[in-house]
């Protein structure tokens, strides 16, 4: 990775890398920046195997730190800024972090207090302690370091290590080693720690950018955090992979993003849902004035009022997992590929559709479940042998379904956890979704299985009404679903709420395990009406 990022550095010199509005650095800058500050973590003990927490929100900093971690040979562990204490700890102890770089405090999380009540000195280097018996050192960003402790300022190289051991340092990583361990979002289960090696990562951002169809022109904006591998890989990486800038927000705010995008010229967009809808309904906003053309999300809801026509936007598929995309259409593949399929492997990954139960390989054109092995896809969870991840083939069952069809393109379903059982029969969510998320009079519908005591489950639909319109009737959005769904797809409860009221995790996915509960709370004990209720 170091060497990588140092070849990027070396072409596009002194093009801008990251923009935050205040300032913009070149890649020189933040190659520059990087070796000082792994000549400075050198001398503090971070060697190669080190796993380096970082707990940052999106900033300049964070790309810097990564990539000095990579200089080193040490382990990458982004953490989630949004997590709880308790949250934290189990991460922090999952994947043995041994060096943090923290910030004092992000948004209403105070990690100074945090770390104190897990029995941690703030001082400058850490006692060890039972609770995290691997972490030895925090190195504080932002004001207000506790007293005594070190800080992203005191991180100056004294000279014990030169530029000539760092080099040989960086000659004794090889592309088969760890680079990170991401967390995946825990929407349906505790998160996994998946441990990608610098090869994975290489080649998930290099097949990313590839598709996107992404150039030293481009702007690239997005607020996906880089704790996720969406954020830094997808996002960061796949862009500076072909030497186009970010355009950086440390928190969402959709006049700044705006004015981000109008200032230096944005053409390039990643968002989750509530994001881009945000955007679209800002003011200033219009898609063919701001001319963004390229992007994920073609098949989304949103994509007509973000992209301007004609536009390149893309398909994916993946997950943590699949470093993070497996599958992505191209930028310049037909527009009915971009926008009803999603996509082909990348390159160097392998896909196959098996039978869910017995795990036998299916023909072109039949759903099943979706496994993949190759080139982006992780070593293996933290802590768990290879065997205990993947099939006898090296396959990873994904836990997903889908189909492909004669030209190789995936088709996804939805999750095989979240297919709803109704009456024998198998409903995918994402199906439904799709079909109402086109009504005029809905801006976002969610769709949860709830218990019924005759069928096992039925359909039911949050939804949230579009912006300055009557809110659809029950019998109406029912009527309208039945016009392009199977009557057992149809959603027999509808439920209209607020945006904010949608619980989410902390990767920004709507949580449809409480979406559940709620459902059954509000239902009781939900009878078969035959119509919604």
């Amino acid at each position: 990775m170091a060497r990588w990022l140092d070849e990027l550095a070396a072409h596009f010199r002194n093009q801008p890398a990251v923009i935050t509005g205040e300032a913009a650095r070149s890649f020189a800058d933040l190659a520059r920046e990087a070796r000082r500050l792994a000549l400075a973590l050198a001398e503090l003990g971070v060697n190669k195997g080190t796993h380096v927490g970082v707990l940052l929100p999106n900033s300049p900093d964070w790309l810097v730190a990564a990539w000095a971690t990579w200089r080193l040979g040490a382990v990458l562990v982004p953490l989630n800024t949004l997590w709880t204490a308790a949250e934290l700890e189990r991460a922090l102890r999952l994947a043995d972090v041994q060096f943090l770089l923290s910030a004092t405090r992000f948004l209403r999380h105070d990690y100074v207090a945090v770390l104190t009540a897990l029995g941690l000195e703030a001082g400058a280097s850490a006692r060890p302690h039972p609770r995290l018996p691997a972490l030895r050192r925090v190195v504080w960003w932002g004001e207000n370091p506790p007293a005594g402790a070190l800080s992203w300022a005191d991180l100056v190289p004294k000279g014990a290590a030169s530029d000539e051991w760092l080099q040989a340092m960086e000659q004794q990583v090889h592309p088969s080693e760890p680079a990170a361990i991401f967390f995946t979002s825990g929407s349906e289960a505790e998160p996994k720690a998946v441990v990608h090696t610098h090869a994975s990562v290489l080649a998930a951002a290099r097949g990313i950018g590839e598709r996107l169809g992404l150039t030293a022109q481009d702007r690239t904006w997005a607020y996906l955090p880089f704790f996720f591998a969406g954020g830094l890989i997808a996002f960061a990486l796949a862009s500076w992979g072909r030497g186009a800038a970010l355009l950086l927000q440390e928190v969402f705010d959709p006049e700044r993003a705006v004015r981000l995008m109008e200032q230096y010229g944005c053409t390039v967009f990643f968002a989750w849902p509530h994001q881009a809808e945000a955007i679209a309904r800002h003011p200033r906003f219009e898609p063919a004035r701001f001319g963004i053309r390229k992007g994920p999300g073609a098949q989304a809801a949103w994509a007509p009022r973000i992209f301007a026509e004609p536009h390149h936007a893309v398909s994916s598929w993946g997950m943590t997992e699949a470093g993070p995309l497996a599958c992505c259409s191209a930028w310049d593949d037909p527009v009915p590929r971009r926008t009803e399929t999603h996509g082909r492997p990348l390159p160097g990954v392998e896909l196959c559709i098996v039978d869910p139960d017995t795990g036998e390989p299916l023909p072109s054109g039949e759903t099943g479940e979706i496994l993949i092995r190759g080139a982006t896809v992780m070593e293996s969870y933290y802590r768990r042998r290879p065997h205990e991840c993947f099939d006898e083939r090296g396959f990873f069952r994904t836990g997903d379904l889908g189909w492909v069809d004669g030209e190789g393109y995936l088709h996804f379903i939805g999750r095989r956890r979240e297919v709803i059982k109704t009456a024998g029969v198998n409903v995918a969510p994402a199906e439904v979704e799709a079909v109402l998320s086109t009504h005029p009079q809905v801006a976002l519908a969610v769709v949860v299985p709830v218990t019924d005591p005759e069928r096992g489950e039925n359909v039911a639909a949050f939804v949230v009404p579009a912006a300055n319109t009557e809110p659809p009737g029950e019998q109406a959005l029912a009527e309208f679903c039945r016009s392009h769904l199977a009557a057992y797809k149809v959603p027999r409860h509808f439920f209209f709420v607020a945006r904010e009221e949608l619980p989410s995790t902390g990767s920004g996915k709507y949580d449809k395990r409480a979406l559940r509960h709620k459902a059954e709370a509000l239902l009781g004990h939900p009878r078969n009406t035959g119509h919604p209720r």
